[in-house]
């Protein structure tokens, strides 16, 4: 026997919940930003190289031109590690961190 309504106009079925916040345009906006950030970063490691190449007496004081070469190269690893990084270890962490989640959050973690 069907239960009967207790309030006129109720349903025995669940409404699905409003969302009160979507993170998607601000997860854009925080992407953009840090791509402007690394490319306005490679852009001024670029413009040092440009300027220690067309210009020969460019040195750094103490050093000689190729070991002022080589100090460059070195910044220039090390700039293009950092740029590397801060994008591969927050994601390594949240891979460590979903080895709690369930399969079904897992997966969207690897799209």
């Amino acid at each position: 026997m069907p239960r009967p309504e207790l309030l006129p106009g109720i349903s025995q079925h669940g409404c699905p919940p409003v969302v009160a916040c979507d993170p998607r345009p601000a997860i854009a906006r925080a992407r953009r930003r840090a791509l402007f950030r690394d490319v306005l970063q490679l852009m001024l490691v670029v413009a040092v190289d440009a300027l220690l190449i067309r210009w020969p007496a460019a040195h750094v004081p103490m050093l000689t031109r190729y070991d002022s070469i080589a100090l460059v190269t070195a910044v220039n690893v090390l700039m293009i590690g950092y740029v590397w990084l801060t994008r591969a270890l927050p994601r390594w962490s949240a891979r460590r961190i979903a080895t709690t989640w369930c399969p079904a959050e897992r997966s969207r973690l690897r799209s």
